[in-house]
């Protein structure tokens, strides 16, 4: 997905439905959610970067265990400046800032 040229990248809008487990986001031009398992597997922080970096390079099957599985739990979303949102999950984990640019390239690929 491209972004449009001269389309805002600041949302109008985000929720959090934590009781279906998704993250709900709403620009002028398009809307979606991503579930918030997934939105913590692609934390892009440089601790979980090189985390999927090493499980990449791993030969053979693994199999993700129920305790290796980090927690989706989310417990806050912080703004950053009117570019991003940093998620606070409930393990502590918050180091993880999310530009709107790729939450935004995340909601349309997804509805290819």
């Amino acid at each position: 997905m491209n972004i449009q040229a001269g389309a805002s990248l600041q949302p109008q809008s985000i929720h959090v439905d934590r009781q279906s487990g998704m993250f709900e986001i709403a620009w002028d031009d398009m809307s979606g959610q991503i579930a918030l398992t997934d939105m913590r597997k692609l934390c892009p922080c440089a601790l979980c970067d090189d985390l999927r970096e090493q499980q990449t390079q791993m030969s053979g099957l693994h199999m993700i265990s129920e305790t290796e599985m980090p927690s989706a739990v989310l417990k806050e979303v912080v703004a950053v400046g009117n570019y991003a949102v940093q998620l606070r999950w409930q393990d502590g984990h918050d180091t993880g800032i999310f530009p709107y640019s790729f939450l935004k390239e995340l909601i349309g690929s997804s509805s290819d």
